[in-house]
């Protein structure tokens, strides 16, 4: 009898262990597929429905965010959906049959056949959260107060359908790059991101979010200002739209160097430009060479020590960063740009008309050989022979492509970035969003507005465009009510068991004919297929491992460093033991002698 408890102790050990290990590896498999998976971007036709994205995580629960748009690009209501039909994607029909029957449907927002599972909602109601970068210019030259004015209006109607639980910060760019934090001493206005002192304070934060401690370098809390939550990154989103609305009130319009993108080298590498340019870049006095030498020499000392440096990075980096960074798993992800697109000298051409590169110096009217010839004229023979030089000139520098060699390194750069920017946003599921503000009568490339189209585009957002008589408030607005006013589709696949290695849906709409724009007939909307692969748990080993060093990392959080270090050895010392005593009792059993057989 005596040997024969071991054993059953042995194996009540191994039966709890066994448990053990297969709720472990549950709680892996589902934290491990909690992030949603990037949806395939769809061609902007109006009017359109789109899968905006797609999560799978729970398979065999899917999870779609979509939108429908009319014919004027304005997002249509649940009401006015008279059917939603959820389709098997991998197949050609895109409607509903006998061919393709729907794999849930939906009436007036109502799951039909009494599908409990099924859910069709707003966004907001659904319980997905946005979070939202908006992206703003804010230089000075060339844009006169009335702009500067429309552009305060347009932010503030950005920040206007912003509800409860939305989280959302500011980039402001023009010669610097701003944005928005919680930090004392900071909140009250927009700082710049490049300087030392916050770039350490930024640093601390995200730090002390991590710790999942208490947020100590916000500002103190007031009964209308409570301390920030634990987890609560202060540089990172923000829940106050109100608050950011009114920053932008006052943010500065200044430079002429806008950092939207950052191509190229810094303006204060001589390359950029044709000549040394006339003007100011906001604080850092006149250009001048020597100021040139000297910023470059401070930057250059910087990077060898380690340092981070100025004029490093660009709006759209600093977004991406706040998204990535501080965006929650499973909320909606956005950037919206209020932009002309425009990045670098914005003077370029007149810098270059100002210093011709040879041989077009010899048509400069300020040149040495036609000073004096000019003086020569009369006022009227003056007036005409300094637009001829003028245009000789333009010709000529057309004719060397000095600019158009220019535009092209630049549009390499840009290219190259782009791919970046727009394979990170994909990969988290940001999408991209852009009112693209054309200039009339200034010297402005289709190419500026083309790259904030490019980035909408292939990120699944929408490019609206507007120009100096139409105030850009309307199409912030408009685009803001798409980003706001997506659909949240919920169902769980009843025949899970058929689909092998990847789930491919669309979506199939009959709108209500009163809706229905003139110019765009036809009430039946139908989606691109979005194709996923399905969810893959990690090998048994890989999740074992994984659930091991999860507990003792716990273990360590919860007692301490020195505490878990002696929980360590005492539970080392005691599986040793554990061990011996088996390997002894097992000795024991196969070598020990057997009892005398008892007489009778």
């Amino acid at each position: 009898m005596t040997n024969a408890r071991p054993s059953r102790w042995l194996w009540l050990a191994a039966a709890l262990t066994g448990l053990g290990l297969i709720g472990g590896v549950w709680s892996v498999r589902t934290s491990q597929a909690a992030a949603p998976i990037p949806a395939q971007t769809t061609a902007i036709v109006l009017p359109q429905v789109r899968i905006d994205s797609m999560d799978l995580s729970g398979w065999p629960k899917v999870k779609l965010l979509a939108t429908v748009l009319d014919g004027r690009g304005a997002p249509i209501e649940l009401k006015h959906l008279l059917r939603v039909d959820v389709l098997d994607g991998s197949k050609k029909a895109t409607v509903a049959s006998k061919q393709n029957p729907a794999l849930v449907s939906f009436e007036k927002g109502v799951a039909l056949d009494r599908r409990k599972d099924a859910k069709l909602a707003p966004r907001a109601e659904a319980g997905v959260g946005l979070d939202l970068v908006l992206v703003v210019q804010g230089y000075a030259s060339t844009v006169e107060p009335l702009m500067q004015q429309r552009i305060r209006d347009a932010v503030a109607a950005a920040f206007k359908p912003l509800g409860k639980g939305d989280r959302v910060n500011l980039i402001w760019y023009g010669d610097r790059v701003y944005q928005a934090t919680g930090l004392k001493n900071f909140d009250t206005r927009l700082i710049d991101v490049e300087k030392r002192e916050v770039r350490e304070k930024c640093k601390e934060a995200l730090m002390q979010a991590h710790s999942g401690g208490p947020i100590t370098l916000g500002p103190p809390a007031t009964k209308d200002n409570p301390p920030p939550e634990p987890g609560t990154d202060l540089c990172g989103l923000q829940g106050d739209a109100g608050k950011l609305a009114a920053l932008a009130k006052n943010a500065p319009f200044e430079g002429a160097f806008p950092r939207l993108f950052n191509l190229g080298p810094p303006f204060y590498e001589l390359s950029r430009y044709c000549g040394t340019p006339g003007g100011a870049l906001s604080g850092f006095g006149n250009f001048t060479k020597e100021e040139y030498s000297h910023a470059k020499q401070e930057r250059e000392d910087a990077a060898l020590r380690g340092e981070p440096v100025d004029f490093d990075t660009s709006a759209v980096d600093q977004a991406l960063q706040v998204l990535l960074r501080d965006g929650k798993p499973g909320n909606r992800k956005a950037i919206v740009f209020l932009s002309d697109g425009r990045d670098g000298w914005v003077w370029d051409y007149t810098t270059c008309a100002e210093h011709p590169p040879a041989p077009c110096n010899a048509y400069d009217p300020a040149g040495p050989a036609n000073i004096d010839r000019l003086a020569a004229m009369s006022d009227r023979q003056q007036l005409v022979e300094r637009h001829r030089l003028q245009t000789d000139m333009r010709a000529c520098m057309e004719r060397e492509q000095i600019l158009t060699r220019r535009v092209g390194l630049m549009q390499k750069l840009f290219h190259d970035k782009a791919a970046q920017w727009i394979g990170l946003a994909r990969a988290a599921d940001i999408h991209m969003y852009a009112v693209g503000i054309h200039r009339t009568g200034l010297p402005t490339s289709p190419f500026e507005l083309d790259r904030l189209h490019l980035l909408a585009a292939r990120t699944g957002g929408t490019f609206r465009e507007v120009d100096d008589n139409v105030p850009a408030i309307s199409a912030v607005s408009r685009t803001m009510s798409e980003v706001t006013g997506q659909l949240a589709v919920e169902f769980t696949h009843q025949a899970p068991d058929d689909v092998q290695e990847k789930f491919s849906a669309r979506l199939s709409i009959r709108l209500d004919p009163k809706i229905e724009a003139p110019e765009n007939p036809g009430t039946q909307l139908s989606s691109e297929p979005v194709t996923l692969d399905l969810p893959v748990s990690p090998p048994l080993l890989k999740q074992l491992g994984d659930v091991g060093w999860s507990l003792l990392v716990k273990i360590q959080m919860l007692v301490g460093y020195e505490v878990y270090v002696i929980i360590g050895w005492v539970l080392a010392v005691g599986a040793i033991l554990l061990a011996l005593l088996i390997l002894v009792l097992i000795v024991k059993k196969l070598f020990g002698r057997k009892p005398a057989a008892s007489k009778a």
